[in-house]
Parts: structure tokens; C-alpha cells; sequence
């Protein structure tokens, strides 16, 4: 099992960017990862044929900022408030502390060296550019074009704009690739100051990555865990009113904690009991379905179904 979800992981590095396909038989617990109607991987060896459950899924987005002025730490702010995975780019070590921003992934240096040395632990990242300078910029939008993305977004003027991509045709981009560069970036909603430009940032990062409004988000974090630990695998498969989590919500449950959820409360609780009672237990997978009533063993009045599916993973 584990090694699935290692390859799921690297389907995720070499492809984040695109919406990939799982398929779950209910009756054995079984599940593949499909790109374009080709198995990539399954944690039996086997394709699905006749799934009872097809998701689109993509990685959880992975917010990169070359730059961290004004405009970068604005945009930071917004990316905390919604739990985003953030990597912060700046040369200047003064500005990119741990005080100003304390959860992000923080990398200084020479921006040639910063880019010379790769990054290949970026999954499904959104690129936002803007440095204290035009040839910054234009390096970091040449490695941004060449690297899988699900996103790139670079400030400027219109005269700035037309020389960074004046100069990466000379280096061989095309104006398909070019058109991909979101640039001015951001919706156009007259924004002046950096908070506001920074809202329609997000704004345009939020409507690329919910464009797909059936894809399911897989936390790459959890792959990571299933890939090199003993555990259960926690999913939400199916559900309806007011449940708290969407289909395609994990957790991962081991011997040492909990990470990812399925929806707090009563469910979540039970979940991992339950988990940690398969840890000790024969039984490989478990389909369990809760009716969130209050006249329910949960005791749950939202009104909604959930059924989870269980999968020891070792």
C-alpha cells in the first residue's frame, strides 16, 4: 500500500498542474489513479473497471512568492487565513524574516542561485512574481514557464510586460506558453493599495484553482505520511446535506497521531477510534456510513450522510 501512495505522490510532482482520476471499488476497498484513461497506479496491481466512485482530484495548491515587498506580504496574509502551503522568495534577508512571516517556507539568497537550484518538492504551485527588480522578474518568469504550474502571475506595468516577454521568446517561450502568464496580474477590480491588489490576486488564484468546481483537493502532506508510515487511511466517499467535510476528505490516522480530517465533531472521533482499532486488526478496509440524525448513535443533528471509507496502509 505504501508504495501506491508513493507513486501517487510522484503523479502529483510530475503532474499537480493536472486534474488526474481515481477510481474506488466499494466491495474490495481497491483504488487507481488515472490520467487521461491510463492507469498510473493502484494499490492492488489491478484496473478498475467497474468503479463506484470516480472523482476528478489535484493537489492542494502551493502558493510560491518571488518577492516578499508590499504586495508579497499582503498576499501572505490572505494565504494564511486560508491554511495555504506557502513558499516565500526574496535576496533580500532583511525584509524575508521570520517575523513577518513565520508560516511560510522562507528562501534567501541570489536570485541565479536560488533558481539554479531547483525545486522539485513543489506540488501544484502558484507562481507569483514580483521582485524588487525588471531582470529578477524575468528570471523568475523564464523558471516558472519551464516548470509544471498550475499558475502564474507576474505585477507590472504594460511596458515592463511586453519587455519580459520580448525577452522570453528570445529564449525560445512561445506565445501559447506566454499565454498562460497571467500578467497584469489579478482580477481587474480598480484595486490601488497592496491589500487590494492582493485581494485580486487571490481572487484569480481562487477562480484557476476552483475551476473545476467537481475536483476533488488531496493534501499532498497525507500522500507523504501513507508513503513512508504504517496507518489508516480515512476518506470521505459519498455525501449529502449538511455534512461538514466534501467527498475526498483524508486523514490519516497512526500509532503516533492524527493528521488531515474528515470533519471534526462526533464523526471525526469516531473515525479514529475506529482507525486505531483496524491498526490492531485483520480486516484490510472498511466501508461505514453514518446518517448524521440526532436519534443516531452519533448524536449529530446536522442532517446530512457521510460514509467513510477505511484502509490500513503499511
Amino acid at each position: 500500500m505504501s508504495r501506491y501512495y508513493s507513486q501517487f505522490l510522484e503523479a502529483m510532482k510530475t503532474g499537480g498542474y493536472e486534474t488526474l482520476e481515481r477510481r474506488t471499488d466499494f466491495l474490495t476497498g481497491s483504488e487507481a489513479l488515472y490520467r487521461d484513461g491510463e492507469l498510473l497506479v493502484s494499490d492492488n496491481g489491478k484496473e478498475i473497471e467497474s468503479p463506484d466512485l470516480v472523482e476528478s482530484i489535484t493537489a492542494e495548491p502551493h502558493l510560491v512568492l518571488f518577492g516578499c515587498g508590499h504586495v508579497g506580504k499582503a498576499l501572505y496574509d490572505l494565504a494564511v487565513l486560508q491554511d495555504m502551503r506557502l513558499t516565500v522568495i526574496d535576496s533580500r534577508e532583511e525584509l524575508l524574516t521570520e517575523t513577518r512571516f513565520p508560516k511560510a517556507t522562507r528562501i534567501t539568497g541570489s536570485y541565479d542561485k536560488i533558481l539554479a537550484a531547483e525545486y522539485p518538492s513543489f506540488i501544484s504551485p502558484y507562481y507569483c512574481i514580483f521582485t524588487h527588480g525588471h531582470t529578477y522578474d524575468s528570471d523568475c518568469l523564464l523558471y516558472t514557464i519551464r516548470h509544471p504550474h498550475s499558475y502564474i502571475g507576474m505585477i507590472g506595468s504594460k511596458a515592463k510586460i511586453a519587455h519580459c516577454f520580448d525577452n522570453m521568446r528570445s529564449h525560445g517561450i512561445t506565445e501559447c506558453q506566454l499565454a498562460e502568464v497571467h500578467s497584469p496580474i489579478g482580477l481587474s477590480i480598480n484595486a490601488v493599495t497592496p491589500q487590494e491588489i492582493a485581494v485580486s490576486i487571490m481572487a484569480q488564484i481562487i477562480s484557476v484553482l476552483r475551476k473545476d468546481k467537481k475536483a476533488v483537493l488531496v493534501d499532498s502532506s497525507l500522500l507523504s505520511l501513507a508513503a513512508e508510515k504504517t496507518g489508516v487511511m480515512v476518506r470521505i466517499v459519498d455525501k449529502s446535506g449538511s455534512a461538514p467535510r466534501s467527498t475526498g476528505s483524508m486523514m490519516f490516522v497512526t500509532q503516533e497521531g492524527i493528521s488531515g480530517t474528515v470533519g471534526g465533531g462526533a464523526v471525526e472521533n469516531h473515525a479514529i477510534e475506529r482507525a486505531k482499532k483496524m491498526l490492531n486488526q485483520e480486516n484490510s478496509f472498511l466501508l461505514e456510513h453514518h446518517e448524521l440524525q440526532g436519534n443516531q448513535p452519533l448524536g449529530m443533528t446536522c442532517g446530512g450522510n457521510v460514509t467513510l471509507l477505511y484502509k490500513i496502509v503499511n
